[in-house]
């Protein structure tokens, strides 16, 4: 089964300080604040210094939210967006914390290689060489030329081969090579925690040209056992060459294989290729039982090093490659959603201006403005529940609604009723959207208005008081059959409406304080002053806008922003 990858930060910092922080609910705030996500306590941070955010497509991204020093990602300072890859290494002041991607080798869907048997098994020895020895017990060997040139062609083939099977073939066929003397070599993946978990095999054994292909080969139970524990390249052998310390001549039992009744003395060694928790990938290799040796464990960890940079390389090729691919289907439903705000509004007698802005890439806001045969104008703002992609679709089908039944001429309560059914079958579950919808008369400046849960519209008068307008006490819509209620008002020449979505109203700012209803009454008051009263709705929306970006300075905004404004002309 499919598991869904989840991705930490594994926090450290001074005096020790240290914490592994699971990124979820789409948006988490890093910062010297105590009430964010993910605090760092030091003085040296901001406030709120940075933010991590999810895309649409479960990708995380960071960006530095103002701070004095900078947000660095693998020693480099950011600048807007940046998209995590796994194994970040991100550094705010004093703390540096590791971006992790767990559940990788669980969802690896690349394609086996043709000659791979999913069926395949291997013996395990049961006993094994006494005397295993890690890599960095050894002296540093001395390894011939050709060899080093071998591994430079293997490391720029790797990086012509885009398969990733492919490479881990070559990985194993260049170790049974001639030149490198092995007499298998296999790919498997290990359980660090259940010693009785059967392998599981990632590569048929490759073998070299002059190895019978008799028994299969056994893998020594102590040699798994010394790579479960020590987690770096391990090396064993049952013969004394002389010339390594790894011999055990006592150890006569293992490390063979039965070929038409010959025993062969061999020694073997084991690299870790991938580990993550719970999981190690790993190479193993044998060999005639002379080159049981330092320098063949050193160059066998040499080309898996090679391996595990062109894996790295490979990764990043094809992420940015995705973030390219991405950020163009991101940049087209921006366009497509930004299509759907009216460019230019001419109504008689009116002037009207849109504010809209997405919180991330698109935004789950609509707002709209629709002129009826019979000359009435359909305003509607509203906010589904939830962002991305799932909130865009469901607001570009709003849209198609809206204008079907607005350009129909039909009343509002019946505009309304017919979103709510819409909805009510096709949203998932606890979801739902609210919406302030409204017919209004240019030639009279009588408004009628239906409020479905959504936070209340102001009307700013000449004299530059605010009031909060009365539109009827109903449920968002989605949720239940309901009869909606309308009320009716009149905009008075010179008089200001203002709809907005309760991204505003939930705006904070540095003090983590909310805006809330009366605080967007009272910036209402401060964009509509009377020296501002033949100012064009266009420049008191830029005003507007101005005000909201001051109050939340260097906050990270957690929704979309969208108001409108209309002014019947005195």
């Amino acid at each position: 089964m499919t598991q869904t990858p989840q991705c930490f930060f594994n926090v450290s910092g001074p005096e020790d300080f240290s914490c592994r922080v699971l990124l979820a609910g789409g948006s988490m705030i890093l910062g010297r604040a105590s009430d964010i996500q993910i605090p760092l306590p030091a003085r040296t941070v901001s406030r709120q210094h940075a933010e991590v955010f999810s895309d649409p497509f479960g990708r995380w991204w960071i960006k530095d939210l103002g701070s004095r020093n900078g947000t660095l990602v693998n020693g480099e300072t950011i600048h807007g967006d940046y998209l995590l890859a796994p194994n970040d290494q991100i550094q705010i002041e004093e703390f540096s914390i590791q971006y992790e991607v767990v559940g990788e080798l669980a969802t690896r869907n690349n394609p086996r290689s043709a000659t791979y048997n999913p069926e395949l098994t291997v013996a395990i020895a049961e006993t094994g060489p006494q005397n295993v020895t890690r890599l960095d017990q050894l002296k540093s060997p001395k390894i011939d030329a050709s060899h080093l040139a071998s591994l430079t062609d293997f490391s720029s083939d790797l990086l012509a081969t885009e398969d990733p099977q492919e490479r881990l073939l070559k990985l194993a066929r260049l170790l049974v090579a001639k030149q490198f003397h092995g007499n298998t070599a296999l790919a498997f993946q290990l359980d660090l925690n259940d010693p009785a978990t059967p392998l599981t095999m990632l590569l048929e054994p490759q073998s070299n040209h002059n190895w019978r292909s008799g028994e299969e080969p056994y893998i020594s139970r102590t040699l798994l056992n010394g790579i479960r524990q020590n987690q770096v390249p391990v090396i064993a052998s049952n013969v004394n060459t002389g010339s390594s310390p790894l011999g055990d001549p006592e150890a006569s039992d293992v490390m063979k294989l039965s070929l038409a009744g010959d025993v062969q003395q061999l020694a073997a060694l084991a690299c870790p290729i991938q580990i993550t928790d719970t999981v190690m990938e790993v190479l193993y290799v044998t060999f005639p039982g002379e080159f049981g040796t330092p320098e063949w464990l050193a160059l066998a960890s040499l080309a898996v090093d090679q391996y595990k940079q062109a894996q790295t390389a490979w990764q990043a090729r094809q992420q940015a490659q995705q973030q390219a691919i991405l950020e163009k289907e991101l940049q087209h439903a921006s366009t497509i959603q930004n299509a759907m705000i009216p460019d230019q509004i001419d109504i008689t007698g009116t002037d009207t201006a849109i504010g809209f802005e997405p919180c991330k890439w698109v935004g789950g806001d609509y707002v709209d403005v629709i002129t009826a045969p019979n000359g009435k104008v359909y305003l509607t703002v509203c906010d589904v529940c939830g962002k991305g992609i799932q909130a865009a679709i469901i607001t570009a089908s709003l849209h198609c609604l809206f204008h079907n039944t607005a350009t129909a001429g039909i009343p509002l309560a019946d505009l309304m009723q017919q979103f709510n059914d819409y909805l009510e079958q096709m949203l998932p579950d606890e979801s739902f959207v609210t919406a302030i919808s409204m017919i209004y008369d240019p030639d009279t400046g009588h408004l009628q208005a239906s409020n479905a849960g959504h936070p209340p519209a102001f009307i700013i008068s000449a004299d530059g008081k605010a009031t909060e307008l009365s539109s009827g006490d109903n449920p968002p819509l989605g949720f239940i059959p309901t009869p909606f209620v309308t009320t009716t008002h009149q905009l008075q020449p010179g008089e200001l409406l203002s709809i907005f979505t309760d991204g505003l109203t939930e705006s904070v700012n540095e003090a983590n304080e909310m805006l809330n209803i009366d605080g967007v009454g009272k910036m209402l008051e401060q964009v509509y002053i009377p020296a501002h009263h033949n100012d064009h709705t266009q420049i008191l929306c830029n005003r507007f806008a101005k005000l909201l970006d001051d109050y939340e300075g260097n906050a990270a905004r957690t929704d979309d922003r969208t108001f409108l404004l209309l002014k019947r002309l005195p």
